[in-house]
């Protein structure tokens, strides 16, 4: 089976993410290419991180960012025993990277069939996905998401279930539609919060030790055509996006950090 990844640039979890899955992924699954899209990383984005994490924070954020940077030149250059970027990942794992304008766009469909691409994974796409493309590879689209669905779908999961003061959260491997976050689910693992978690030592544990086991999982399952879908239901789902000064300032009050 072929598989295709959409993901965007990042340096603390995705390549973490994406070595794990491809040392988990069954052997007959083989990654033929992935689309690094522009995501969170971007300027316009800096005025939202500074309300989350203040100036101290945004700053030492951007230095340990900027030592990422450095040390995947390095690790070009000699080779170290980790990854430090998306990119670093794809190259660690021979998988070819492109970079479309738009993933929906006709002439990039007709690349992903020139490919015999069967299944589309989704690891934070920052782009819609359309019908075309949903009906594009035959084994459908999927996405990882960092919450148990229905509940806490949108932006920065791991936050709010902080903020909210939940004792546990999960991630979530399921097929795509045109709604946020929405689709039959495929596999779901429930990660337990812990009283020192922060934002980032959460999210690292969902997404990399659960997240990638449950994506190898869903592919392991779709390959093996043992799929058992659960619902997603609409009536049941909560929606957050980006945090609030009031969501911010309870997650602080309950002795929450970002790091």
């Amino acid at each position: 089976m072929n598989l295709f990844l959409f993901t965007q640039p990042d340096a603390f979890y995705i390549p973490k993410l994406l070595d794990r899955f491809m040392k988990e992924k069954p052997a007959s699954a083989n990654v033929v290419g992935a689309a690094v899209l522009p995501g969170e990383i971007a300027v316009e984005n800096v005025p939202d991180y500074l309300r989350l994490m203040g100036v101290r924070g945004t700053v030492l954020n951007g230095l340990d960012f900027a030592r990422h940077e450095a040390l995947d030149v390095l690790d070009q250059a000699v080779g170290l025993d980790d990854v430090y970027s998306v990119r670093g990942a794809l190259r660690a794992h021979d998988i070819p990277e492109h970079t479309p304008e738009n993933v929906n766009d006709p002439a990039f469909l007709d690349f992903l069939r020139e490919q015999n691409v069967d299944l589309v994974v989704s690891i934070a796409c920052p782009q819609i996905v359309r019908e075309d493309l949903l009906n594009c590879p035959p084994e459908g689209v999927i996405n990882i998401h960092g919450a148990l669905l229905p509940k806490y779908r949108g932006k920065l999961p791991s936050f709010w279930v902080l903020a909210n003061g939940e004792e546990k959260t999960g991630v979530t491997v399921h097929y795509m539609n045109e709604d946020l976050d929405d689709g039959p689910i495929i596999v779901q693992k429930e990660v337990p919060i812990r009283p020192s978690d922060t934002l980032h030592s959460l999210v690292l544990r969902s997404k990399v030790q659960y997240g990638a086991s449950a994506l190898a999982d869903a592919v392991q399952h779709i390959e093996d055509g043992t799929v058992e879908m659960t619902d997603n239901p609409e009536e049941e789902a909560t929606y957050f996006s980006f945090p609030t000064p009031d969501a911010i300032a309870r997650f602080r009050d309950r002795g929450r950090r970002i790091r």
